[in-house]
């Protein structure tokens, strides 16, 4: 989600599709899609099974940077003049890769089946939309997912130590961390995970996991709303953001480890840790901030700088 740190129903895993260059005009005719071409060319969709984490481990992380925005335009916002840039710049190995809002639906409609396309093309709120959209995107695609206000320090070739090269699916970093203390009021968890950045291998267990708990989160939210009532800050975070985020991978460590995790494990970590296959790195990693000063800006620990816009923050109350 832009700029802030967020549970179930089964759903289908998506449609294969053969490779192809991609325009709207040669998408499925099933449903209606918009008519916009896409920016991302000759897509080649790995078979959409169930993968487990040993099966993952033999293969390589897809070399592809994926945001959003509502256009393709180069600097998105005045606080974001050469982001989208600098991802290329660092990642000069990578591929760069933008859907914006006009393609979006279409991009769903052709790689997913009903039960998740017909949930992402009927929501109204930008913010549910490009949340659930990044999930599905880790989950088909694999590669990083970066939000447009992250600025990449380092390579995403130093995102996992030589130590740890080989073990890791996923890696993901700490936003906040309580010390444990609830990250919210009622939570169980200390530690806020965020999912502005995100490295991952197509079809990850847990990934899986968080398309389909949202996925079913959101057909109750929306069913629970009278015709025009928006969602609160709550519900996004709960619904499709960082807490719902916190709390699959919680649920997912305990499944690898077989013991709870509630982040206190986590408290005040200053190496990368390995929790079965994902890799948690420090919280300066991926969620630095200037004035907690527990590094200087330019420390290479830090790998990216998320600015925290948070240009949908004002329009849900709560």
């Amino acid at each position: 989600m832009p700029s802030v740190g967020r549970q179930g129903a089964a759903g289908n895993w998506p449609r294969h599709r053969h490779p192809r260059t991609v325009e709207v005009e040669q998408l499925t005719q099933t449903r209606a899609a918009p008519t916009l071409p896409l920016l991302m060319t000759n897509i080649a969709p790995k078979e959409p099974e169930p993968t487990s984490a040993t099966t993952l481990k033999t293969e390589a992380f897809p070399h592809k940077i994926w945001q959003s925005w509502k256009d393709d335009s180069e600097d998105p916002t005045e606080r974001t003049i050469d982001f989208p840039h600098q991802w290329r710049v660092v990642n000069p190995g990578w591929r760069y890769e933008r859907i914006t809002d006009a393609n979006n639906n279409a991009y769903v409609l052709d790689r997913f089946d009903a039960d998740i396309s017909d949930v992402f093309t009927s929501l109204k709120d930008p913010i549910l939309k490009a949340d659930f959209l990044r999930y599905l995107i880790l989950l088909r695609e694999g590669g990083v997912w970066a939000d447009i206000d992250v600025y990449p320090h380092q390579p995403v070739s130093k995102w996992i130590p030589k130590q740890y090269q080989g073990s890791v699916n996923l890696v993901i970093g700490i936003e906040n961390d309580h010390h444990k203390k609830p990250i919210w009021p009622g939570s169980p968890y200390s530690v806020q995970l965020c999912q502005y950045s995100v490295l991952a291998k197509p079809n990850h267990p847990a990934i899986k996991t968080v398309v389909e708990q949202v996925a079913g989160d959101l057909k109750t939210l929306l069913a629970s709303k009278k015709p025009g009532e928006g969602v609160s800050f709550e519900e996004v975070m709960s619904t499709t953001g960082p807490f719902a985020f916190t709390k699959v991978l919680m649920d997912y460590f305990k499944e690898m480890t077989g013991t709870e995790h509630t982040g206190d494990e986590l408290d005040s970590l200053s190496e990368p840790r390995l929790i079965g296959d994902v890799l948690v790195l420090p919280k300066d990693s991926f969620g630095w901030l200037p004035h907690e000063n527990t590094h200087e800006k330019g420390d290479p620990s830090i790998l990216v700088e998320h600015l925290f816009i948070a240009s949908w923050r004002d329009s849900h109350h709560g």
